[in-house]
């Protein structure tokens, strides 16, 4: 009895003692809340950075009554704002797949030429806003576009672009070929041998491939190589000499035209027979051979048209008194040539014993010079020796000759001098006529303007000389004009105003 007690309360104390082993256990497993757990973590703020807001789009009109309606230059500007910095914008035309341009800072204002590139019908033009941070946005705009067809020009415009223009920053991008039929590229030389050569190998072709674009920028544009001039007329006389020799000279041209996509060549000979440059070769016999070289050149480009179905110029300049007249057989050469472009300029200059005027329309009756012609006269000379009005070109100059030290009696007009040069139209606008003590004159009779200081003599064309020049070639029912040469009127001032006088 005794021992059955003292096993019970063995297993009794041995069932509690297992009861607070689990009791033990159970409470070790449970989590112990950490300070950490208990408090509140603070939300996470991100920045706000939006996409660029394109407030506007616009573009100019051309038409009056229907502003989607767009030819020619249209003028394209984005409105825009952003929380970061717009970095640039991009412009596209054709849908959207053809960039016209970029603008990288304000105002974001561009022009799109839709002529002659640009095919007539309805147009999506879009715009592309970056900002700094990387976001961009869009916007769109519907056109049409209907270019205006151009009427083919009654009158010729032929500007001359010197080479050498590229060197002080007047390049070909920068002609204005709207305002032009013709460009006439100054010059290229001739070997000793007879052919036609590049002559400024440094930048001539570079200018040849610029003269390309600019003519599927502008369709209607003819292109020419010039060749000779003051400086490099020296072996024409042997290139004419013979029969062979001017064989050799026409395809050396035809290969010339082809291998540098002009249309034509302008033959420059300062001059057959006598003139020009101390250098030259003359001989009598030049008077015969150019009329022989012309025809010579013009069968070689006739053959050359019978095989690629182009049509290929040819075109001379040519001094316009009547003593280089007297030295070409005007009546018989003038069939071969497209036009004759008359060096209307250059009456007077630094070589004469006094002051004179460069180019004035009619002759002056006051005049010191025994031998005074005018323009009219060098026009007159060439319709009688037999050329039609309609294949001579006047040449308007777009500078002025300058009389340093010049006496002031007559406001220094055929008065002697100590040197003498030329300036540009530009530099007479921007310097000279009316400003720094020149004074500005008209001379009724010959319907030109001077300048004078009390000092200096200028002699030079501005606008109102243009209208009465462009009026003359009118009433005479001459070809047109060209001018000497387009970098010397950098802002189209006087080309501008030739074109409007011949168009009106």
């Amino acid at each position: 009895m005794q021992l059955r007690r003292k096993l019970t309360l063995y297993l009794l104390a041995l069932l509690v003692l297992v009861s607070a082993v689990v009791i033990y256990l159970i409470n070790s497993t449970k989590s112990v809340p950490t300070k950490s757990a208990t408090e509140k973590i603070p939300e996470v703020v991100e920045e706000t950075d939006n996409p660029p807001e394109i407030i506007n789009f616009t573009h100019t009109s051309s038409d009056e009554n229907d502003d989607s309606v767009v030819s020619g230059d249209v003028e394209l500007q984005v409105e825009a704002k952003d929380d970061n910095e717009i970095i640039k914008i991009e412009y596209y035309s054709s849908n959207g797949d053809y960039l016209i341009g970029e603008k990288t800072e304000a105002p974001y204002t561009i022009n799109w030429s839709t002529d002659p590139c640009v095919e007539n019908g309805e147009q999506i033009l879009k715009a592309v806003v970056y900002d700094s941070a990387g976001h961009k946005a869009e916007a769109t705009k519907k056109v049409t576009v209907e270019n205006k067809e151009v009427p083919e020009a009654d009158y010729k415009m032929v500007g001359y672009y010197a080479g050498w223009s590229s060197y002080s920053g007047f390049n070909v991008a920068n002609i204005d070929a709207s305002k032009l039929t013709h460009i006439n590229y100054a010059f290229a030389n001739i070997s000793p041998d007879g052919e036609i050569v590049v002559g400024d190998p440094a930048i001539d072709h570079e200018n040849f491939n610029d003269m390309q674009q600019l003519k599927k920028q502008h369709p209607h544009l003819k292109t020419m190589i010039s060749v000779g001039g003051w400086t490099w007329s020296k072996n024409f006389s042997d290139a004419a000499a013979t029969e062979a020799s001017r064989a050799k000279f026409a395809e050396s041209v035809r290969r010339f035209i082809l291998e540098n996509g002009f249309d034509g060549v302008d033959l420059d000979w300062e001059y057959p027979v006598s003139g020009g440059h101390p250098n030259n070769i003359n001989r009598p016999e030049d008077k015969r051979n150019y009329t022989l070289l012309l025809k010579t050149i013009r069968e070689t480009l006739n053959d050359q048209e019978k095989k690629d179905g182009k049509e290929y110029l040819l075109t001379i300049a040519a001094g316009a008194s009547s003593s280089h007249a007297a030295n070409m057989e005007l009546a018989e050469l003038h069939q071969y040539v497209d036009y004759i472009q008359l060096m209307t300029y250059d009456i007077n200059g630094e070589w004469d014993e006094l002051t004179g005027l460069n180019a004035p329309l009619y002759p002056d009756p006051n005049s010191a010079f025994s031998w005074q012609w005018s323009v009219q006269d060098g026009i007159i000379t060439y319709l009688k020796s037999g050329v039609p009005a309609y294949k001579l070109v006047m040449g308007l100059p777009f500078y002025g000759r300058v009389f340093h030290n010049a006496d002031s009696a007559n406001n220094g007009l055929y008065q002697s001098f100590r040197w003498g040069t030329s300036f540009s139209y530009a530099k007479l606008e921007s310097h000279y006529i009316n400003k720094n003590g020149f004074k500005r004159y008209w001379l009724e009779d010959t319907e030109v303007p001077i300048l004078y200081d009390g000092n200096t003599f200028i002699s030079y064309d501005d606008e109102e000389s243009i209208v009465k020049k462009t009026k003359f070639l009118k009433d005479k029912g001459l070809g047109g004009a060209m001018v000497w040469e387009l970098s010397q009127d950098p802002e189209r001032v006087l080309l501008e105003r030739i074109y409007t006088e011949l168009n009106r």
